[in-house]
Formats: C-alpha cells, structure tokens, sequence
C-alpha cells in the first residue's frame, strides 16, 4: 500500500492518509478482506507518529472503510463500493416463491401532485427572487448564538441531551407565559396554557390532529400560505377558501357557511396574513369571536408574525379578546429570528392543555432541551430583543425600497397596500392580466415572484401576485421592482405580450 505523504502540505496529514486509502478503495486497487497494515506498522513505514495514523484509522473505521478484527489485523470492510459512494445499489437476491410476486404498488398512495409548491426558474442563480418570505441568514446574530451555545457547552447538563418534559423547557415556558400575558392573554393558572413544540408546522399539526375529524372540514383564507395548504393536504383535511378583503376574513361569507355546519374549526392570520399583508380590522376580529361562541367552533390563530410590525400600534390578538375558550393561539421563532430553529409555542385552553400534551406525548417524545435553554439564555441575555429591534430596522428599509419603486414606476392601472409588517406586498394587476402569464414574462426579464396559483386553495390565476422583499438587498429590490413594473407596463401598452398558450399552475412543477 504505497501512500505519498506531504509533511509539509496545509492538509492534515492524518486526512490525506484518510483520502488515499478511500482513493484506493473506490479505485478497486484494495479490495474488500484485503489486510491493510497495521498503526504501528503504517507509522514506522512512512515516519509518523502512531497517534497520527491512529486518527486517520478511526474515521475509516467509523465511515465503514476499514475494520479491525481482534488478535488479527485490519482489513478493507465488505461491500467498500458503498463506503465510498461508488455503487449504493443492491442486486435483488430473492428466489422461488417470493420472486414471482409483482413490485409493490405505491401510485394509489401519491399526492404529490396536489402540493402547493414553486420551482425556481431555470436561470434561477441570475433571477433576483421575490418568492421567500423567510427572515435573511445575512442578519442572523451568528456570533451571539455562537457566545451563548459555548457558554452551554462549557458548562454541559445532562438534561441539555435527556427526554425532555412535553410542555417544554419550563424557564422558556415561564418567559412565554408572561410574553402573552403582556400581549393581553390571561395566563394565570386554569386560564391559558403554555406548550413548547417543535416547530410551527408541528404545533399546527397537533392542533389540527386534535379538532378535526375524519371528513370533517376546516376554513381557511383565500388567498392563503403553501404550508398550511400542504399541510391540510398531507392529512387529508378538506378546507373551505374564504375571502379575504381590506378588513382580513370575510367573516360575513364565513357566517353563511357556519350556519350550514360546513366547517369544524376556523384557520387565520389575524396580523399581517401572508400573501396580502392585510391586519383583520377590530369588527372582524369580534365578529369572528362571536360566530366561534354562536357554533361552538374552535378558532385556530396564526400569529408568527407579531414581531415583524415597523410601524402602527399592536392589535389584540384573537386569543387576548377570548372569553369562553375558544381560540387556540399558535406562534414560533421562525419567521422573526431563525427559520431553521424548530422552536413554537401554542396558549391553549387550560381545559385542553392536558390531552394535547398526552397527544403530543403519543407523537413525540420530546423537544431539544438544548435548543430550548439556548433560546431561553439568549432572550434573557438581551440579544433577542436587540436582534428584533435591528431586524425590524432593517426590513422597514427593505420594504421602503419596494413601495418607493412601486410608487415611482408600477402602472396607475394596478393597485398594492403598504403592509405596517410582515415580508410581502400583494400587487393586483388590472382585471385581464393573470400572474402566470406575468411570471413567464418576469423570469424572461431575470425577475421572480409568487403568482396567485401558489397561493390560492383553488390554484386560481386571478390578476394577483405576491412580492416578497425580505432576502434582497435594496439594490435588488430596487432592481427587480422596476423590472416587474416595466415588464406590467409593457403588457399594457402591447395586449400581444399576453397572448400564446396559457400557462397552467402544473407548469412550475415541470
């Protein structure tokens, strides 16, 4: 086994010992069973130190390379091809009886193509994107997290890696329960309870697994967001899309249907919904409450969004203005700090905060604690709030950019609400102009955006698109926004533009 070591090269020498026995191997020059020289005896042949060598051994070893067998000698393990990724496959090895039976059938289980989703567009590293309405990794605090998890490490506790209790880590707990009392809540104990879950999409889950029946169906916004929908789809739950105006949910419509017993639950975003921007005005927020009491029908409130206003004073949230216990409130980390941190929260009623944690209990075993009092130390720290205040800052700006190219250059014939938070602008086009048609233009110009049918439940193309601003820089808004109204304008001064095939929803996909 000759090995060419450089000493003196900037890479480890312990890896290139690594990489050149991986290199033989996938070369298929040492081969499985093949005895490989021992520690001591690779050392002394090339003049290193034994625990150098013995380094480079034990990440073979643990990448399934190499194996040593006691009172033998090391050898090149079975099946090394898939070790180090050169052939992952495996050839059937049935007989008789079994291999006479057909592959399994999955297609009768797919649903994929129901899914709301987007695929970028093909020049999509040239596109300047309006399509994430996701906080910007650019003003993620790196080195605060960083300080704070050190600090953890350096001070380790085994409950920091254990089964951790199902509500959550009970010093978060505690800080959440005084946030939603000052957010209006009551809070006091066999009022309203705290439940820490992993994740948004995990709080919405165990909401929806414990309110809603099999047939049964729920209401939710039109225009919504692709991750409820997606959710609502993966489990099968039907929905019945209801209008959104000026004022939020058209509780008017909505009251129609609840008379006719259609829905079981109510799903909305009181604060800047997601795609419109929209706040529910103070009347709908009542009106909604006392058609909840009227049917006896749980209201589920989406509130991520609270710590993402930059102007205008707070609403009461839903679950604030709740006398009989009908909403459950729902908010997380993600969308105002880290998106990847799989931290939420729902305040439910105390009547049912203890089966939801047996149902949570059933599906999960427990959150990471060790996020947990990550998040816990960074808040009481004073970073959280800082981090808010910059982000906040920030993001004003960016929108600012965006309404400011928008007011400057976007056609009289179309029509957009400056949003006081959140990520996105709803833009509505003049009535005979669809969004599909407007994106396949738009991506032609180097420009990306949501159209209505990745919002709509329907998958409707309505003269509607959303612009989200919070992952460009000003420049690229600035851009991009003036590239959108030019490409409008000239849709408008040429109809031709608008004419060809229709572009389906189904097409993004392809």
């Amino acid at each position: 086994m000759n090995l060419n070591i450089d000493k003196q090269g900037s890479e480890p020498v312990y890896e290139q010992i690594r990489q050149q026995i991986e290199q033989l191997v996938a070369e298929g020059l040492l081969t499985a069973g093949t005895r490989i020289p021992s520690v001591r005896q690779l050392a002394a042949s090339l003049g290193l130190s034994k625990n150098t060598v013995s380094v480079a051994y034990e990440e073979l070893a643990a990448r399934h390379i190499i194996e040593t067998r006691p009172g033998s000698g090391t050898y090149i393990c079975a099946r090394p091809e898939i070790a180090t990724g050169v052939n992952l496959g495996r050839r059937n090895e049935m007989s008789g009886e079994l291999a006479d039976f057909p592959p399994m059938r999955w297609e009768p289980y797919f649903f994929r193509s129901e899914f709301f989703g987007m695929l970028p567009g093909k020049r999509v590293n040239e596109m300047i994107r309006f399509t994430h309405n996701y906080p910007d990794p650019e003003l993620f605090p790196f080195e605060r997290i960083k300080q704070v998890a050190t600090n953890m490490l350096w001070n380790p506790q085994s409950f920091f890696f254990d089964i951790s209790h199902p509500q959550g880590y009970q010093p978060l707990v505690e800080h959440l329960e005084k946030e939603m009392a000052l957010a209006g809540i009551p809070m006091a104990e066999g009022q309203n309870d705290i439940i820490i879950t992993g994740g948004f999409q995990r709080a919405l889950s165990l909401i929806l697994d414990f309110i809603v029946r099999p047939g049964q169906k729920v209401a939710i916004e039109s225009p919504s967001y692709s991750n409820l929908l997606n959710l609502l789809i993966a489990k099968h739950i039907d929905y019945l899309p209801v209008p959104v105006d000026n004022e939020g949910m058209d509780t008017e419509f909505l009251a129609t249907a609840m008379a006719r017993g259609e829905v079981c639950a109510v799903i909305c975003t009181p604060d800047f919904h997601n795609p419109t921007g929209i706040c529910m005005s103070r009347e709908r927020r009542e009106h909604l409450l006392r058609l909840a009491m009227q049917h006896r029908v749980p209201i589920l409130e989406d509130d991520q969004g609270r710590k993402l206003r930059y102007e205008g004073e707070d609403n009461p949230p839903l679950k604030s203005m709740d006398s009989g216990g009908y909403v459950i409130h729902a908010s997380s980390y993600g969308m105002c700090f880290l998106p990847g941190l799989p931290i939420a929260w729902v305040t439910t009623p105390a009547a049912i905060s203890e089966p939801l944690l047996d149902a949570k209990l059933a599906a999960d075993r427990g959150d990471s604690y060790f996020l947990h009092v990550l998040m816990h130390n960074f808040i009481v720290k004073g970073h959280f709030d800082r981090h808010i205040r910059k982000s906040q800052r920030e993001y004003k700006r960016r929108r600012d950019a965006m309404v400011e190219t928008l007011s400057k250059h976007l056609p009289n014939e179309c029509r957009y609400r400056v949003p006081q938070g959140g990520f996105n602008i709803w833009l509505e086009l003049p009535p005979y102009m669809q969004s599909m048609k407007l994106l396949e233009l738009s991506r032609r110009a180097g420009v990306d955006f949501a159209p209505s049918p990745f919002v709509m439940p329907d998958r409707s193309d309505i003269n509607g698109l959303r612009m989200s601003f919070s992952r460009n820089s000003i420049e690229d808004i600035r851009r991009g926004a003036r590239t959108i109204c030019d490409v409008i304008r000239s849709c408008i001064d040429n109809p031709d533009l608008l004419e060809g095939p229709e572009m389906k929803y189904e097409d993004l996909l392809k």
